[in-house]
């Protein structure tokens, strides 16, 4: 009976929707995790374990989440069961993502891709792939990245999964915006937007529009970048979600800026920071402070000191969690304010690390921009 119990409280945690759902499934999950350790059922454990780190992770409790997942793979590797070893290992890569690890959350998500393909889920394979792509761009690992992505896409369209099809473009075309490779990165947005927003999927759109706004932007056209960032903070209201709400306050943040509108720009940005320091989003935090020393350079262009510490945070965190090429386009940013300020050989210095960056991981766009700085000095 208390097995029964137990494997009825996982089926209800795989369904659970709405809030009610989750708080319903979170009290059925303690009295499940007391039942399996008193039993010493393992097997039961580690899916019970799974379940409470899922419910953490959907309630953005990262260390908790991180704590069971961690805990339930160790139960599945010892016991050597694959199947039950993959939905910790695909868990614990979006959490170690989440915290901005990203060498130790593309381990796990190619583990994810091996493991789906051995159990035979192509949904969840296509996922995993996706993911795995998206992170390792964002380490510059770029050829690497392009491979997962394309396979998410070819495995979406095999098994005619339009969520996971969406989610394939929309993760193909952030690798490409990682590599500036903004006309290729707008094409896949606008895919994956096209086949999520069939399917009934307003979460991928929402998601989908701030990314293609930014690639909009960046691809020198920051008006339409606004009207896609504005109909992304619209869906976002009408959701109800503060999911990725920091990423997409510091690209509109960016978009403001180009646009002119410095008092906007600069308040965005400052939302921005607020939420990457409340949700711990490192990766953002590191975003937010370069596009804050681009703000203050045209706000407050006397206080020198206070825009070269944005950008030497900035530096510091893409250094600490290896965001290589946000890391090249910060060292080029930083180039650009010491040359304006007069500052040329320290300039050079940075620029030329920039470069070096931007050649070995084939980001052209960003390679030119670097180029036009270096005539400057």
């Amino acid at each position: 009976a208390q097995r029964w119990q137990i494997d009825a409280t996982l089926k209800l945690a795989a369904v659970g929707i709405t809030r009610q759902d989750i708080e319903r499934d979170l009290t059925n999950l303690e009295q499940a995790h007391a039942l399996t350790e008193a039993m010493n059922d393992e097997t039961r454990l580690s899916r019970v374990l799974y379940w409470l780190g899922r419910i953490h992770y959907v309630l953005l409790n990262s260390q908790i989440a991180l704590k069971y997942a961690k805990q339930s793979l160790e139960i599945a590797d010892r016991l050597g069961d694959d199947v039950l070893a993959a939905p910790p290992v695909n868990l614990m890569g979006r959490l170690y993502w989440a915290q901005s690890e990203f060498v130790k959350a593309a381990q796990m998500m190619e583990r994810s891709v091996e493991q789906m393909q051995q159990v035979g889920n192509k949904t969840e394979e296509s996922t995993a792939a996706a993911f795995a792509g998206y992170v390792l761009a964002q380490l510059g690992e770029f050829d690497r990245a392009l491979h997962y992505a394309d396979h998410s896409i070819q495995l979406g369209r095999e098994i005619q999964n339009p969520f996971a099809e969406s989610a394939a473009y929309h993760f193909r075309g952030i690798d490409r915006d990682q590599r500036g490779e903004w006309a290729q990165a707008i094409k896949d947005y606008e895919e994956g937007r096209r086949i999520a927003d069939r399917a009934g999927d307003l979460f991928r759109v929402y998601l989908i529009k701030f990314w293609e706004g930014r690639a909009h932007t960046l691809n020198g056209d920051p008006s339409r970048g606004r009207v896609l960032l504005e109909e992304s903070l619209t869906l976002a209201e009408n959701i109800g979600t503060k999911f990725g709400l920091s990423m997409l306050k510091i690209f509109f943040a960016d978009c403001l800026l180009k646009l002119g509108k410095l008092d906007a720009a600069l308040s965005s940005c400052q939302e921005a920071l607020h939420l990457a320091e409340e949700t711990g989003d490192r990766f953002m935090n590191g975003l937010a402070h370069r596009t804050l020393c681009e703000i203050i350079s045209y706000t407050e262009p006397t206080d020198a000191h206070k825009a070269e510490r944005a950008i030497l945070e900035a530096i510091r965190i893409q250094q600490e969690i290896s965001a290589k090429p946000e890391l090249a386009r910060s060292y080029m940013s930083y180039a650009n304010w010491l040359e304006r300020k007069g500052d040329k050989e320290k300039a050079r210095d940075y620029l030329t690390k920039a470069i070096g960056m931007f050649q070995q991981m084939g980001m052209a766009w960003d390679l030119v921009k670097s180029e036009e700085i270096l005539r400057k000095l």
